[in-house]
């Protein structure tokens, strides 16, 4: 049986190869007051709630749907930082700048870390360009634009950075030992199932050319996703209990028998997750801080989603709240932390979402309820945009595919928020209903940028055109479509400039990487400031996928400036190479929507690096210091001086 449990999980990796506000008030409801989740009564309860698990019949049809879903899933100041959703909610990358020294993180590559059987060689390939084994730390001078090394952190070989965070003088760095691509996606697919372990590893990096390991940790589990909010990181995980001779996959009697067999002998703390600190293990999870599902009787699969506090000036303390459901999509407030879970309907074959929030004060968080609600909302990559908090409410857009032939996706608005006296979320409006049933998107136009912003939403879909919709939210019970404005091509990300324009990034109708900037001032009449393009079909920029890539520089004497990095290729049709880089912008006159403008700078193109092929950098981020851009292209960083983008210094 343990074979082919590998086996299904070699099958999957090798497909992801080849693929290559205000803060809720706790006084307001109490413990007795259950929702779909409860706490754990007693650790036996918890216990028998996994084992029930594990020993559930399922149908055939219901494991052939996990199985394919997880294969299918495997296709400020005078610098700047990562960007980031929220502005008060950090998020982890491989490359961090703090103003004096960058932190480079080898990139994290899919012949260097993942747990099958054991073989003669990792199976990687030389490209010649493969990553480097440790976290290189280099000194910055926005003066001259030079970069020079300071100090590395070498790396275990079978050990990747998820990503960092900076500290005062600390350095915080997420570890994994597996690559399942964006979380939310094939990490959730619970047709995975393997031992694995994710960690972290702060740094006292305060003399950078000799940092010294503070504290060392490893946890069960795959990881899913993470937040710093002040002094707390948040780390997600998930974690599946892993026992010899069990079928994770129950369909007969026969297999239900011998799964109860080989349970009896198994206790709780066997299937629960561990946490080593420096050296020292303990169970990750108490039961006290545990909930499990109230909502129905469905048994589900025996998975433990855990929520992991930790605080950076003492990273060896901890508190985990878990609970006893799988999580296909996560978002951050700053003073929360909702969970989607898609929820299949045999007999429609229709997915909708269950979300449970929990508030976050530091080291505590708080089950505050839960919610079913029609359609998709995300799985994975950068649509937590699709959700977004504001004076307590969460408003959130969801997609319903029915199969109709004519229309066979809806786009639904919703506007959520907490029961004062129950654990739940109720409905507070939806879009469209009966009083506006004007709907978003027109037929079979998929989804793609969503902006929340104070009391607007902008939305994008798009099949032959690009409509962006405007959305008044400024009456949650009662949302509107207030203007909308029909353009070619889309826009995926969608990126504030002022209260009264707004920057798209996305594709244009021929294919070439389309940036547009929108005058919202009159939201009933949103017009088009000026749009740019980039190359032709097949070209394409990591920063519509992925907004670590996107640099932006607001205000620099009345200027905004910004840069993406870009694959480009022929605009006649060929799709011959052209060249990939990092593209320069700027914004002026945006205090002044009538006249504001989009104009292009100019790029920092390096060279190949030797290869005689096209080469097309795996990630790219940028930093801009003063008027200095500093350009990582894999490992390796480039600079130059924002008024004459073409001469390149590097690689450093």
């Amino acid at each position: 049986m343990k074979s082919s449990k590998l086996w299904t999980v070699y099958a999957a990796c090798l497909l992801v190869l080849a693929a290559c506000g205000t803060s809720s008030d706790s006084s307001s409801t109490d413990d007795s007051d259950t929702g779909m989740l409860r706490k754990v009564a007693t650790a036996a309860e918890l216990e028998a709630s996994l084992k029930t698990r594990l020993t559930s019949i399922r149908s055939a049809q219901e494991v052939n749907v996990a199985i394919a879903d997880a294969i299918a899933a495997a296709s400020g100041g005078n610098f700047t930082g990562t960007y980031t959703q929220e502005q008060n909610v950090d998020e982890f990358d491989a490359v961090r700048y703090d103003g004096e020294y960058l932190y480079v993180a080898p990139r994290r590559y899919f012949g260097c870390c993942y747990i099958l059987a054991a073989a003669d060689s990792d199976g990687a390939i030389s490209t010649g360009n493969d990553p480097q084994r440790s976290i290189r730390i280099l000194a910055i001078d926005p003066n001259d634009g030079s970069a020079s090394l300071a100090g590395e952190i070498p790396l275990a070989d079978n050990l990747s950075v998820q990503g960092m965070y900076l500290s005062d003088k600390r350095m915080f760095a997420l570890t994994g030992q597996s690559i399942y691509g964006s979380h939310g996606s094939f990490w959730a697919d619970i047709a995975v199932w393997a031992p694995e372990k994710l960690g972290y590893q702060v740094y006292d990096v305060s003399d950078p050319s000799a940092p010294v390991l503070e504290v060392d940790v490893k946890i069960d589990g795959i990881f899913v996703e993470s937040r710093r909010i002040g002094d707390t990181v948040y780390i997600v995980s998930r974690y599946a209990p892993w026992i010899d001779g069990v079928n994770y996959y129950v369909t007969t009697q026969e297999q239900q028998a011998s799964n109860e067999a080989i349970l009896a002998g198994v206790t709780l703390d066997d299937m629960l997750p561990k946490i080593t600190i420096n050296n020292v293990t303990t169970t990750l999870v108490d039961t006290d801080n545990c909930y499990i599902t109230n909502a129905d009787g469905v048994a589900g699969y025996p998975v433990i989603t855990s929520i992991t506090a930790v605080s950076i000036s003492d990273p060896t303390s901890f508190k985990t709240t878990c609970y006893n459901e799988e999580t296909y999509g996560i978002y951050v407030s700053e003073y929360a932390i909702y969970f989607t879970q898609f929820r299949q309907y045999a007999a429609t074959s229709r997915y909708d979402t269950r979300i449970h929030k929990f508030a976050l004060a530091g080291m505590e968080l708080s089950y505050r309820g839960s919610v079913d609600i029609e359609g998709q909302v995300w799985r994975g990559g950068q649509a937590d945009f699709r959700m977004s908090e504001y004076n307590g409410d969460l408003r959130l857009v969801a997609s319903l595919f029915d199969g109709n032939s004519e229309d066979f996706v809806d786009h639904k608005l919703y506007v959520l928020r907490e029961s004062p006296a129950q654990r739940k979320l109720t409905v507070v409006s939806e879009l469209p209903n009966e009083n506006r049933p004007e709907e978003i998107g027109k037929p079979n136009e998929a989804l793609y940028g969503v902006r929340f912003l104070a009391d607007r939403a902008y939305i994008v879909t798009f099949e032959r055109i690009d409509p962006l919709y405007a959305i008044d939210l400024s009456d949650p019970a009662d949302p509107f479509i207030a203007g909308e404005l029909f353009v070619t091509g889309f826009s995926d990300f969608l990126h504030p400039v002022n209260d009264d324009l707004l920057l798209g990034l996305g594709m244009d109708a021929n294919g070439g990487v389309k940036l547009e900037l929108f005058d919202v001032s009159n939201i009933a009449q949103p017009l088009s400031r000026g749009s740019v393009t980039l190359g032709g079909r097949g070209s394409w920029s990591e920063a519509t996928y992925d907004r670590h890539a996107f640099t932006y520089q607001s205000d620099v004497n009345g200027i905004d400036r910004f840069t993406i990095p870009a694959q480009l290729y022929d605009s006649d049709g060929s799709f011959g190479f052209l060249e990939a880089g990092l593209y320069l912008f700027e914004i002026r006159d945006k205090d002044t929507p009538a006249i504001a403008a989009l104009n292009s700078v100019g790029s920092i193109v390096p060279d190949a690096d030797g290869f005689e092929i096209p080469f097309i950098p795996s990630r790219n981020r940028a930093f801009i210091h003063n008027d200095t851009v500093f350009y990582i292209r894999d490992e390796a960083v480039w600079s130059a001086f924002w008024h004459t983008p073409s001469i390149v210094n590097g690689p450093f």
